[in-house]
C-alpha cells in the first residue's frame, strides 16, 4: 500500500500507469482544460524577458502533457478547445485570432516528434462537437483546415491504447444533445439510441464517464464534455499557475490524490473514536468561516490567485 506521495513520485511511469489503469476502470477519462501562459521567455521591448506568449510554445506543451498523461494510464484525454458561441468567435478581432492560433496548433501534428510519440504511445486524436459549423465562419481557410481534421484522425485510427478528444462547442448542452439524438436518429434508420450509441455518435469512439477534471485558477468547469460527464462524479483539481507550468510532479499529485487519497474509506463508513471526533471538530471550527474557491486581485499584476483557506488542528500537523 502506498501512503505517502514521496513513495508515489519515486515509481516510474509504468509503474504508475498499471495503478491508473487498475484503479480507473471503467472511468478512465479525464478533462484538461488546459490554460497557457500568458507570458513567455522572449525579449520585449522594455527590457523585460516576458511578453505575451507565443501560441507555439503553449502548444507543444499542452501536447508533451497529454503524452505524458497517456504514459501515466490515463485511457482518454477531452481538452475542450472552444466553448463560446458562434457570435463570440464571429467577433472579427478574435475570429482571425483563434483560427491563426488553431492554424498553428494543427502543424504541430505533423511534426515528426509528434508523428513518432503518437505512433509509439498509441495515441488516436479525434475532434468533436461543432468545428464544421465554427470553421465554416473562417473566410476561405476552412476547407483546409478542415482537410487537416480528416488528415490526423485518419493518419491515428490505428492507435488505440489512448484518445485525445479535442472539442469545440458554440450550442448549450442540452441542444447538442437533442441534435445529437436527431442526427443518430436519421442516420440509423430511426432507431433510438442508447446513451452507448450517442457518445460513439458524437466522439466517434466509445468514452468512459470522466472522473477528473484538471483546470487552472477560479474554480469553474468550463468545457465539461456531455454525456460523459452527466452524474457530475468527476473529482476536481485547478492548478494555480496556468498548466504551462504544469510539471510531471504536479500531475503525479493529481494521481496520488485522486488514487489514495479522495478513494479512502468515508467516516461513515467505519467506527470513529472519540479521538477522531475531536479532531474532526476541532479542524472544522478552525474552517467554519473559510471556503475553498475563495481569491483576491493581485493589484500589481492584477491577476486573481486563490487565497489559502485550510488551517489545519495543531494535532494534525
Amino acid at each position: 500500500m502506498i501512503n505517502h506521495f514521496e513513495n508515489f513520485n519515486q515509481l516510474a511511469d509504468n509503474e504508475i500507469s498499471e495503478i491508473v489503469k487498475k484503479r480507473l476502470l471503467g472511468v478512465n477519462t479525464i478533462v484538461y482544460a488546459f490554460d497557457g501562459s500568458i507570458f513567455s521567455n522572449q525579449n520585449s521591448t522594455d527590457g523585460n524577458n516576458e511578453i505575451v506568449s507565443d501560441s507555439n510554445i503553449s502548444f507543444e506543451k499542452l501536447l508533451n502533457d497529454m503524452v505524458m498523461m497517456c504514459k501515466h494510464g490515463i485511457k482518454t484525454i477531452c481538452y475542450p478547445m472552444w466553448n463560446s458561441s458562434i457570435d463570440e468567435f464571429k467577433r472579427s478581432s478574435y475570429n482571425l485570432k483563434f483560427l491563426n492560433s488553431l492554424k498553428k496548433f494543427i502543424e504541430l501534428f505533423d511534426k515528426e516528434s509528434f508523428v513518432k510519440l503518437f505512433k509509439e504511445v498509441g495515441i488516436r486524436i479525434n475532434f468533436y462537437g461543432d468545428y464544421k459549423l465554427l470553421l465554416k465562419c473562417g473566410d476561405g481557410v476552412e476547407s483546409k483546415l478542415l482537410e487537416k481534421f480528416e488528415m490526423i484522425m485518419k493518419q491515428t485510427k490505428e492507435n488505440i491504447n489512448h484518445t485525445i478528444l479535442i472539442g469545440f462547442n458554440i450550442e448549450q448542452p442540452s441542444e447538442t444533445i437533442i441534435n445529437t439524438i436527431i442526427s443518430y436518429y436519421n442516420s440509423n434508420e430511426n432507431r433510438e439510441p442508447t446513451t452507448q450509441d450517442l457518445i460513439e455518435h458524437y466522439y466517434g469512439v466509445f468514452v468512459d464517464p470522466v472522473s477528473l477534471y484538471l483546470g487552472s485558477g477560479r474554480f469553474s468547469t468550463d468545457g465539461r464534455p456531455i454525456l460523459i460527464s452527466d452524474k457530475g462524479n468527476e473529482d476536481l483539481y485547478y492548478t494555480i499557475c496556468p498548466h504551462e507550468f504544469l510539471s510531471t510532479t504536479g500531475f503525479r499529485k493529481v494521481l496520488f490524490d485522486k488514487l489514495f487519497c479522495r478513494s479512502i474509506a468515508n467516516a461513515k463508513e467505519y467506527q470513529l473514536k472519540i479521538k477522531d471526533i475531536k479532531l474532526m471538530k476541532e479542524f472544522y471550527l478552525k474552517n467554519c468561516e473559510n471556503v475553498m474557491g475563495v481569491g483576491n486581485v493581485n493589484s500589481a499584476g492584477n491577476y486573481w490567485y486563490p487565497d489559502p483557506q485550510v488551517v489545519l488542528p495543531n494535532s494534525d500537523n
